[in-house]
């Protein structure tokens, strides 16, 4: 309604697609990164309120492949000469700039998926203490990502490496999006009442479109790292995020709904996944490249 005319406002169609380029971007560096970013929407919208609109999720493959040319640095520029250590830092870099957010719901899904029952599950994944099974993960998880982006590095060269770390954090952060539409918009039956926690709000505001725009954003990071790097290496990354994905779907469904800490497990599981699929093409390039006397 108008302030002062007690009339209902008629939404420009142009202005509506304006403010959703300007807001979805700002609203996915909220969500996926600590960075300072104002969350306060012009049209009165604030960011950070369970009832605003703007998710961000439209923009999460966007801003994903942002992250990875972040963490692609440190393999570009050390990644010939020290390949470990360029993949150690690149991982630490996008731990930092996400605040650590989605290894985080990795390490609760882990602590609830290790429970005896869901009711022990939920107590499990509520607990700001992590885990046995919490720590494995984590530690698992960084110790995969290290070894394949060093690997693939070694390998394959750091353009290479440095390419798969931006289609793995653009698609993985898509993935999210995707995850929210297809998988159950609630949370576990012995979670919070009514599904009232991130993972069901955020889920209940994932439309078609942003599921279209996340996934096409990765599409283009998955183009482009078949122009500049190599197609096999490309299609690699892609099976892998495939991959990543359907595992990220079992765990939801083995955990009987969709909550934030599972949509921060797939995030990493999906990214995990393309970077080890890059990597494996790297060795099987690298051994095929071997002339035997």
């Amino acid at each position: 309604m108008e302030r002062g005319r007690g009339r209902p406002v008629t939404p420009v169609p142009g202005r509506t697609a304006l403010a959703a380029l300007r807001t979805e971007p700002r609203a996915a560096v909220a969500l996926l990164t600590r960075l300072p970013v104002a969350t306060h929407d012009r049209s009165g919208g604030d960011l950070d309120r369970p009832s605003a609109v703007r998710t961000g999720a439209a923009a999460f493959g966007l801003v994903g492949a942002g992250l990875g040319l972040v963490a692609a640095a440190p393999v570009l520029l050390l990644g010939a000469a020290l390949p470990l250590l360029a993949g150690a830092l690149a991982i630490l870099t996008l731990a930092v700039v996400s605040g650590a957010l989605h290894l985080d719901g990795l390490a609760d899904t882990a602590d609830a998926l290790a429970a005896p029952d869901p009711a022990a599950a939920e107590r499990a994944r509520r607990d700001p203490r992590v885990g046995a099974a919490g720590a494995v993960a984590v530690v698992g998880a960084l110790l995969v990502d290290v070894a394949a982006v060093a690997g693939t590095a070694d390998l394959a060269g750091p353009t290479i490496a440095a390419l798969a770390l931006v289609v793995a954090a653009s698609g993985s952060r898509a993935a999210a999006v995707v995850l929210a539409r297809t998988g159950t918009g609630a949370e576990p039956a012995h979670g919070t009442p009514g599904g009232a926690g991130f993972g069901a709000w955020f889920a209940a505001r994932v439309g078609r479109w942003d599921v279209a725009a996340a996934l096409g954003s990765a599409a283009v990071a998955a183009l482009a790292f078949a122009v500049l790097g190599s197609v096999p290496a490309s299609v690699a990354a892609v099976v892998g995020a495939a991959a990543g994905f359907g595992l990220s779907f079992a765990v939801v469904r083995i955990r009987g709904g969709l909550d934030g800490d599972g949509l921060g497990a797939g995030v990493e599981l999906v990214f995990a996944a393309t970077l080890v699929a890059v990597a494996i093409w790297s060795a099987v390039a690298a051994g095929s490249a071997v002339v035997v006397p």
